[in-house]
C-alpha cells in the first residue's frame, strides 16, 4: 500500500525507499494524478505517484465543488459530458460519500446582455443534447426560494451537481493503493531522462525510477516539468479565494452562479462561496515569461483580474537569489508547498452579497476560508495529450478552474489513452502543439 500524507493511507514499514522501477510514473498527485493512478491500477498497470509536498494538497482540495457541463468550451463538452456521467456512480465505484447532490447548475441572468451569454452557451448544450434550458424569472426563484437580487432569468442544467473536493481525490488515491499504486509524498521531480527520443527515466530528489511512461499532471508547476524537457508551455497561475460559512436554513441543492457571487449549499446546509468569476493575480517577476499569449485575453476580460502588486513580488525576487528555497530545490521543484493567503476583503464582500441574494441566511457568518492556485492557459482549455517526441510523455495540465470536475474523466481517458494506444474522444483541441502551430482563439470563458 502507498503513503498519502492526511489523506488516511498508511505509511508503508520504509515510504522513503523508490522502486527501481515502475510501469508509470505520474508527476502531480492531485485528483488528475490519483484518478489517473486509480484507472491504470484497475488495469493491472501499477503507478508511483510522485508529489513534491502533499497528496492532493493544492488547487484539487481548494475548488469551488461545481460539477458542470453548462457554459463549457465547445472543445472541453465531450471531456464534460463523459465526466458527467462518471459521477453518478462515482460514490459507488470508490465506495465512500464523495458529497455528491445533482442539483442542477444555475446561471442567473441580470439584465440582456447576460441572457444573450446565456443563449449562445444555451446552443453549444443543444449541440451536445445536454438538458440545459433557459429559465424565466419565476422558475429561477422557483429554483432558489427567497432570492431577491433582481433578476430577468436563467440558464439551468439539471443534471450538473457538486461534490466536495476534500473527499474527491483521496478517495481516488485510497483506492489506488488498495490496487497496487504507490504514492510518494514529500518526493519532487528533478528531471526527466530520455535517450533516443523515448522516456527511459524520472530522477527525483529521492533517487531515480526507471520508466518508459511519464504522466505529467502537476497543475500550475507543470511548465516546469516540462521546461526541463525543452518544451514551452505558457502557463501562469492565478489565486482564487474560497470560503465556507455556518449552517443555514436549506434553499437548494442547485450550484449558483448570481448576484455577483459563486455558491453551493452542502448538505449540512453551510454554503461555499466565492466572487462569481474573479481571480487575483499576485503580479511577479514570472509574468514576464509568456506575457505576450495573454495580452488579449487580459485586455478583453480585464474585469475578471484583480492585479496586485503585493507580497508575493518579493517572495518571487527572493525566490530568485542564491540559498533560496528554489534554489536550493531545483528548477523543476521550486517552492515545495506554496502557501497562497485568501483575500479576506474579497470574502466580505462576497458574504455581504450572499445575505443580500438569499435574505434568509442572514445570520451565517464565515468559518473558514482558503486560497488555491488555478493553472490556467491563455485560450482558457487545458492541454490533454501524449505528444510523439519525447515518446512515453503524457501531459494533462491548464484547466482554468474546470479541473475538479474533469478529474475523473481526465483520469480515465488517460489510462485508456495509454493502454489502448489512442484517446477514447477526440481530444484534438486540446493538443500541446497548438501553441507552437499558433492555432489559439480567444477564450471561451476563463473559470
Amino acid at each position: 500500500m502507498g503513503i498519502i500524507s492526511k489523506a488516511g493511507i498508511q505509511p508503508e514499514a520504509n515510504p522513503f525507499a523508490l522502486p527501481q522501477r515502475a510501469d508509470v510514473v505520474i508527476v502531480g498527485a492531485g485528483i488528475m494524478g490519483c484518478a489517473t493512478a486509480y484507472y491504470l491500477a484497475k488495469r493491472g498497470i501499477k503507478s508511483v505517484v510522485l508529489d513534491k509536498s502533499r497528496i492532493a494538497g493544492q488547487q484539487s482540495t481548494r475548488a469551488w465543488g461545481f460539477v458542470r457541463q453548462q457554459g463549457r468550451d465547445p472543445s472541453e463538452m465531450p471531456l464534460a459530458i463523459a465526466s458527467n456521467r462518471l459521477w453518478l456512480g462515482l460514490e459507488e465505484e470508490l465506495q465512500t460519500d464523495l458529497g455528491w447532490r445533482q442539483g442542477g447548475c444555475l446561471y442567473i441572468g441580470h439584465d440582456a446582455a447576460q441572457m444573450a451569454r446565456y443563449g449562445a452557451c444555451l446552443e453549444t448544450s443543444r449541440q451536445h443534447e445536454i438538458d440545459t434550458r433557459l429559465l424565466s424569472a419565476d422558475e429561477v426563484r422557483a429554483l432558489v426560494p427567497g432570492f431577491e437580487t433582481p433578476l430577468i432569468g436563467g440558464l439551468f442544467t439539471p443534471s450538473d451537481g457538486q461534490a466536495e473536493p476534500r473527499l474527491v481525490a483521496p478517495a481516488f488515491a485510497r483506492r489506488a493503493a488498495e490496487l497496487g499504486a504507490r504514492f510518494i509524498a514529500g518526493c519532487g521531480l528533478t528531471g526527466i531522462e530520455v535517450a533516443g527520443g523515448k522516456i527511459v527515466a524520472a530522477r527525483t530528489e529521492q533517487g531515480e525510477i526507471r520508466s518508459d511512461h511519464i504522466i505529467c499532471t502537476a497543475g500550475a508547476a507543470s511548465w516546469r516539468v516540462l521546461r526541463s524537457l525543452g518544451i514551452f508551455l505558457p502557463q501562469h497561475q492565478v489565486r482564487g479565494t474560497v470560503a465556507r460559512t455556518s449552517a443555514g436554513p436549506s434553499v437548494s441543492a442547485v450550484a449558483c452562479i448570481g448576484g455577483g457571487i459563486g455558491w453551493r449549499q452542502r448538505s449540512d446546509g453551510s454554503f461555499n462561496l466565492a466572487n462569481d468569476a474573479r481571480v487575483d493575480v499576485d503580479i511577479t517577476l514570472g509574468h514576464l515569461r509568456a506575457l505576450e499569449w495573454y495580452m488579449g485575453p487580459l485586455l478583453e476580460h480585464y474585469r475578471s483580474f484583480n492585479f496586485k502588486l503585493n507580497g508575493a513580488f518579493l517572495t518571487d525576487i527572493r525566490q530568485r537569489l542564491p540559498a533560496s528555497e528554489t534554489q536550493n530545490n531545483g528548477p523543476v521543484v521550486g517552492v515545495r508547498d506554496p502557501l497562497l493567503p485568501a483575500n479576506d476583503a474579497d470574502i466580505r464582500v462576497c458574504l455581504a452579497r450572499l445575505k443580500k441574494a438569499l435574505p434568509s441566511q442572514r445570520n451565517v457568518q464565515i468559518v473558514e476560508r482558503w486560497a488555491g492556485g488555478i493553472d490556467v492557459l491563455p485560450d482558457g482549455i487545458p492541454v490533454l495529450d501524449a505528444p510523439a517526441t519525447p515518446s512515453g510523455l503524457m501531459i494533462a495540465t491548464g484547466f482554468c478552474g474546470h479541473g475538479f470536475a474533469l478529474g475523473p474523466i481526465v483520469g480515465k481517458t488517460l489510462a485508456d489513452w495509454l493502454t489502448t494506444g489512442q484517446p477514447p474522444m477526440n481530444v484534438h483541441d486540446l493538443r500541446l502543439s497548438r501553441y507552437a502551430e499558433g492555432d489559439i482563439k480567444p477564450p471561451h470563458s476563463l473559470f
